[in-house]
C-alpha cells in the first residue's frame, strides 16, 4: 500500500463541495441546521485511501480539555476523488455540542479539531489536526 495521509479543510465553491485547506487560527462557524445541537462543517482529504475508509473526529476545548467526538460510521464512508490519490469528504459535519457548557461563552473558543482516516482493511490509519477558533455568529 502506498504512503496514506490527511489534510483538513473547510468546504469550498459554489456549491459547497470543494476543499480549502484549514490553517491553524482560523475561524470555524457553529452551526445548528434547525435541528438544536450544534456542528462545524469541516472537509477531509485523504491520500492514499482509495475511494471509501472510516472518517472520525474529535474538537477539544483547549481551555478545559473537554474533548467531544464524532466516530466513523460502521461502514466505510464514500469518498470523492478528484484525482488517483486525493480523495474527499464535504462537507463532513462534526458534531461540537458539549465542547463547552451551558454558561460558557463558545464565541471565540480555541478548539483543536483532530481527524483520523482509516482504511476498509484498518490496515492503515493517518490523521490531522488544526488549532481553529469558534465562532457563533450564524448561530
Amino acid at each position: 500500500m502506498e504512503e496514506v495521509s490527511v489534510a483538513l479543510g473547510v468546504p469550498a465553491g459554489d456549491d459547497g463541495l470543494g476543499f480549502a485547506p484549514l490553517n491553524d487560527g482560523d475561524v470555524l462557524e457553529l452551526q445548528t441546521f434547525g435541528q438544536g445541537g450544534t456542528h462545524v462543517l469541516v472537509a477531509v482529504r485523504a491520500y492514499g485511501f482509495g475511494n471509501r475508509a472510516f472518517v472520525s473526529a474529535s474538537l477539544t476545548n483547549l481551555t478545559t480539555g473537554k474533548v467531544v467526538y464524532e466516530p466513523a460510521p460502521a461502514r466505510p464512508q464514500l469518498l470523492y476523488c478528484g484525482s488517483e490519490d486525493a480523495c474527499d469528504l464535504v462537507p463532513y459535519l462534526v458534531h461540537a455540542s458539549g465542547i463547552a457548557g451551558p454558561d460558557e461563552e463558545r464565541h471565540g473558543l480555541e478548539v483543536e479539531l483532530a481527524a483520523q482516516v482509516q482504511t476498509q482493511s484498518y490496515s492503515d490509519v493517518a490523521q490531522a489536526s488544526c488549532r481553529v477558533v469558534l465562532s457563533t455568529d450564524r448561530l
